[in-house]
């Protein structure tokens, strides 16, 4: 039942990324003379044509409206969805810090040491336009619903699941935040890296860690998918609000580009299947980063003292 519930989410995803990439370019986008070739590179949060399908559609949009053709790093059009980079966070880091990606989708805990190292500060995070609110989630710790675990305290002495070691939810934001709950990492539970938060929340249902600390809004997506479910699973903290995964633009990109990319990203309009996945989330709005990552930046303050 698992699987066909996500083929048919995925299904419908890549038919509204065709009737996107059928609709004509916005005009306010349109740009004469060759097109650019901007390289992108997506995080491993998915496979290729996981990515291509929940994403392929701004994609298109970006293609007609911003005058630009979508490549990976080795020069592929993303036009087939197997041809799109999928990045472990430090090969994804390297291709931003170094240029070798102009537009990449980048978790919160990696955007102060790309911005530290000299890349401009993200530009685009989904979001609600009624509102005008961008899309946050929280950290949350789980259990399993039939454990005896009902607070944080009562994890003491448990193997608690962590992400990768700059993951923002899934390993810095635990490291800054856990110990006033009584939880310190290392001394008070024994730390297990998963290596990502699909793999931690599902490692908790199945009995493998005691808890995990994992964002709130890519467990909900798995629960959308399908691929957990939601009453074996007990909340049993949550942190205060965070930025979510938002877009950056290398400073390797011209100026004239980047002001019709900016300008596309914010017409497009996400399709019904994304804002399953995405609930709440309707459009791309502009980043405020001082405002929007301060959480994040707070995070990451605290975890630069505690490694010096």
């Amino acid at each position: 039942m698992k699987a066909v519930r996500t083929v048919a989410l995925l299904a419908s995803a890549a038919a509204a990324m065709g009737a996107m990439a059928q609709q004509p370019a916005p005009a306010a986008g349109k740009s004469a003379g060759p097109k650019f070739n901007l390289v992108v590179a997506m995080p491993k949060t998915y496979g290729k044509t996981e990515t291509m399908q929940i994403w392929g559609g701004y994609f298109s949009h970006l293609g007609q409206c911003a005058n630009v053709t979508l490549r990976n790093q080795f020069g592929d059009s993303l036009e087939q969805s197997t041809n799109v980079d999928v990045l472990a966070e430090k090969d994804l880091v390297d291709a931003v810090k170094t240029g070798k990606a102009h537009l990449a989708q980048v978790n919160p805990g990696l955007v102060p040491q790309l911005v530290a190292a000299g890349q401009p500060a993200p530009f685009a995070v989904p979001g609600n336009k009624a509102s005008n609110k961008p899309n946050s989630y929280n950290l949350i710790l789980i259990t399993r619903t039939d454990a005896p675990y009902r607070a944080p305290k009562d994890l003491v002495g448990k193997k608690i699941a962590h992400t990768t070691p700059t993951s923002n939810s899934g390993n810095l934001a635990p490291r800054a935040l856990f110990p006033a709950l009584g939880l310190q990492p290392e001394k008070n539970y024994e730390v297990v890296f998963s290596g990502g938060h699909e793999r931690s929340a599902v490692g908790v249902m199945h009995g493998f860690y005691d808890g995990a600390a994992v964002a709130s809004d890519l467990f909900q997506r798995m629960v959308v998918k399908g691929d957990i479910r939601q009453s074996s699973v007990r909340v049993v903290w949550t942190s205060p609000p965070f930025m979510t995964e938002s877009w950056i633009m290398t400073k390797e990109v011209p100026a004239d580009v980047q002001a019709r990319v900016r300008s596309c990203t914010f017409s497009y309009k996400f399709p019904a299947p994304l804002q399953k996945l995405l609930p709440g989330n309707d459009v791309f709005l502009p980043v405020n980063y001082e405002r929007d990552f301060a959480t994040v930046l707070e995070v990451y303050s605290k975890s630069q003292s505690v490694a010096k």
